[in-house]
């Protein structure tokens, strides 16, 4: 009979590397989850957001100091939009990426 071993009891089992290796991944598993739900914010934000600029100005406010004085400029709802939708497909690349490798870096230590 073979004795199962519940998650916790399988991690106090492996060495000490491969724990602080699994915590690691977990940490980067973690971190790209919470990168991933900022980006679903920012994509609701924008959906919500309205443009109130003068349609004159092309894209974002301008940023030459004119007649208006402004020296900064303001991203659109479209282009906080399409940089959101870039930047969740670069993570969805990443996270699978790190799915295809998760055992890999389970397995070896992590540079400090």
């Amino acid at each position: 009979m073979a004795i199962s071993l519940g998650p916790r009891d399988r991690i106090k089992t492996l060495p000490k590397v491969n724990r602080r290796a699994l915590r690691k991944y977990g940490e980067f598993w973690r971190a790209l989850q919470l990168v991933g739900d900022a980006l679903a914010d920012a994509e609701k934000v924008a959906a919500k957001a309205t443009d109130t600029r003068s349609k004159r100005s092309g894209k974002g406010a301008s940023a030459k100091a004119g007649a208006d004085r402004q020296h900064w400029s303001v991203a659109s709802p479209d282009e906080i939009s399409a940089s959101a939708k870039k930047a969740h497909g670069s993570l969805k690349v990443m996270a699978s990426s790190a799915k295809k490798w998760e055992a890999e870096l389970v397995s070896r230590e992590w540079r400090k």
